[in-house]
Order: structure tokens, then sequence, then C-alpha cells
């Protein structure tokens, strides 16, 4: 038996087969509590790594965590967890592929064969089987009897064949976050056997009816049955994108959300996790997974800015009229100068955005998301959601930031 293991052992981690667990050298064995259950076929590594009570790791076969945060009553399955978060009560089947950029919030849930990247799921958030679901946020419901959810053999898009390498600036929100952290909102319902091409934005208490593919935003409240495309065959030069600024603002609007997010991860669900250090950790894994993923969405709207370039120059040997390619020129010229701006979540993180009376309901000694939030009144809830509205358009619009990158996302003309 390894040192490693001996350590865990007297620390009070269940470890049914030692000889079957296999722990990195660099994993820190006061980050895995006692309480929590590693079966036969786990593998540890990541000096990230963290496991809490009443977690169980494993029951379904073998598992790997690399640098995965693992909240209390967590149940994974089988498969490969990278660069991911589990917050509390969360679970994901056999045959899991969580790669980094995952946070599933308090009850969220993945069956078997489901693969995520990039993928934020809100509390009592449900992936079916056989799923795709990389480069999404999804939100709504209140709780574990009325949520979101998303049907089995669903696929998000999330890649084009636009641009020399394609592109995969297609990130999708079904809901939003300055509404859905509140858990009050209507819950989203993305039909199976159909799937979603990226990027979208879908409102709250929408359902996308199964066995279609959809392309097209969605307003609150619509049951769409299906969408079709005409069957034609025409030229296509892979060189030339489309609708670019309406692809920007999309983009924009994500990485607005996770800036708001990461408010609430910074500002609430710290306070939330009161003075245990190990709680704690958990809520820096989620602010840490925050900053990656606006890295990552950065990164691929870099190399979509890059496209537009070779696209503007294909436009204009084609001849085009109009605005579009000099439109296409300045959004990658502008993406370029605001790299950093995009990369930078942190909003006014000295500011009293939301005003003491609302996160001075939170007790000293800290206390369940899931059940705090419920304590708030309409006025409350109201109150937080018009803060982070305010924040995320402070994040877009502020002239010394993204203002002017901003400000082509919503040309009207495009």
């Amino acid at each position: 038996m390894s040192d490693r293991i001996a350590s865990l052992l007297a620390r009070g981690v269940e470890i049914p087969e030692p000889s079957l667990v296999s722990i990195g050298a660099e994993v820190d064995p006061r980050r895995i509590e006692a309480g929590c259950k590693l079966f036969p076929g786990v593998r540890l590594e990541g000096a990230y790594t963290l496991i809490r009570s009443g977690a169980r790791i494993g029951t379904l076969g073998p598992a790997m965590l690399r640098d995965t945060a693992v909240g209390n009553d967590v149940e994974l399955g089988s498969g490969a967890f990278e660069g991911a978060v589990f917050l509390d009560g969360s679970t994901f089947g056999a045959s899991g592929h969580a790669r980094p950029g995952s946070l599933f919030e308090e009850g969220a849930s993945a069956a078997h064969a489901v693969g995520t990247k990039q993928t934020i799921l809100f509390p009592f958030a449900t992936l079916g089987s056989n799923i795709n679901f990389c480069d999404v946020l999804l939100a709504g419901g209140t709780g574990p009897k009325d949520h979101s959810e998303v049907g089995s053999g669903f696929i998000h898009f999330n890649f084009t064949p636009f641009g020399a390498e394609g592109d995969k600036a297609t990130p999708s929100r079904f809901g939003d976050v300055a509404n859905g952290v509140w858990l009050r909102s209507r819950r989203v319902f993305l039909g199976g056997a159909g799937g979603v091409v990226g990027p979208v934005q879908v409102g709250f208490g929408t359902v996308l009816a199964a066995g279609s593919v959809y392309r097209r935003d969605y307003e609150p409240d619509r049951l769409v049955y299906a969408e079709s495309l005409p069957a034609r065959a025409v030229s296509f030069d892979w060189r030339i994108q489309k609708r670019s600024t309406d692809k920007l603002r999309k983009n924009l609007d994500y990485l607005a959300d996770l800036a708001a997010l990461r408010y609430f991860y910074s500002h609430f669900r710290r306070r939330l996790a009161g003075t245990d250090p190990t709680a704690i950790a958990l809520v820096e894994a989620g602010l840490r997974l925050l900053d990656d993923a606006a890295k990552e969405r950065t990164k691929q709207l870099l190399r979509w800015g890059d496209a537009l370039r070779d696209s503007a120059a294909a436009l204009s040997h084609a001849g085009a009229e109009g605005p579009e390619p000099k439109r296409q020129l300045e959004i990658a010229r502008q993406l370029s100068a605001h790299e950093a701006a995009l990369k930078n979540l942190v909003v006014a993180e000295g500011a009293s955005v939301f005003g003491e009376p609302l996160r001075s309901t939170i007790p000293a000694q800290g206390a369940r998301y899931t059940q705090w939030v419920k304590t708030l009144t309409a006025p409350q809830v109201a109150m937080g959601i018009q803060a982070l509205r305010s924040l995320r358009d402070h994040w877009l619009s502020a002239p010394s930031g993204l203002g002017p990158l901003s400000a082509l996302g919503r040309d009207s003309a495009a």
C-alpha cells in the first residue's frame, strides 16, 4: 500500500480496495475529506483535485479525476473528469467525459455516455443519455422537481466549417445568469434526438420539440415544433462569413453572463461558504473555472477574427457590395485590440453592486445556496436581478473596456 493511500485511509477516506486506487504524487491529501469513498479503479491526479465528504467516485466503473473539484454528496459513476467542478449533490453517470470548463451546480446531473466541455449547468439541470453538450450555459427551474432538462440523444453543434480551420465561436445560452441564479425562472426543455447549431439564445420557459435541429433564437415561453431547411445545393466558399455582428453579439452576451456569474461566486457563494476552508476552496475552483472559460471564449473569438480577415478579402475579391467587408475587418481589429478586456471577467469588485441588505441575509457561518436563495423575498430577488443586469451591461459598455467592440455587435445594419 502506498504512503498516499495510507494517509487517506488514516484521514477517514473510504477505499474498499486500496490496491486498485491510484493517487498522484501532486494530489494534496488535505483536499480529500474524510467520509468520501473511492471505489476500485479510481485514479486521482492534479494539485487542484478536491473531494468533499459524502462524495462517491467510481460507483459504476473506473474513473479518472484530474484537477477536478467535487462537493459534498456528489456521485461520479465512471469515465474521465478533467478541469471540472461539481457542486453539492450533482451526479454524472457511467462512461462520462467532462472536459475543462464543465461546471455542474447543486443537484445538476448527467446520465450515461454524456460529453461536456465549457458547459455550465445551473442547479438541478438534467442531461439525459448519449448527449454531447459543449460550449453552453443552461439555467432555469426552481428545484429538484422543476428543472431544465435536455433529452437523450441531443447535440449542441459547436463547430462550423467556415474559415481555414473552422471555428468554435459558438456558445449558446438557454436562459441567463441574471434571472437564473435566484431559482425563480421557468424551466427550459430541449427535446431528445435533436440539436442546436450554436450560437443561439433561448429564453426561459421555451420548449424545443424532440427530433429537430434548431438554428434560430427563441423568446421565452415558446413551444417550437421544428425548423426545416429547403432541399438545395448551392456554391460554397468556406472563407466567406455571414452575420458577423450577430455572432459577435452572442459571444459578447455569453461572456457578459460569465462576468455576472463570476461576481455572484466571488461575492455571494464565497460568503455562503462561511469559514470552512474546503468549502471556500470549492468556490475558488468555480472562480478559476470561470476565468478559464473567459480565456477559452476569447481564444475562439480571436481565431474567428482571423477568419473574418480572410472573409473580407474573399468578399472584396468577389465584388461584394455594401459594408460587410469593411465591417468584418473592423470586428477583427477590435477583437485583437480588446483581447485583455475579453479575458477579464472582474467587474467592479470593490463596489457594493448588490447592496448590503441583500448580502447581509447570509448567516455569518454560511449557508447552503439552494436553501438560502429560497428565503429571499420577491423585492430582494428583483434587486438582485437588476444588479446583475446592470453589472453585465457595465462590463459590455465601459468605454475603457469593451464599449467599442460591443457597439459593433449592436450594429443594426448586420
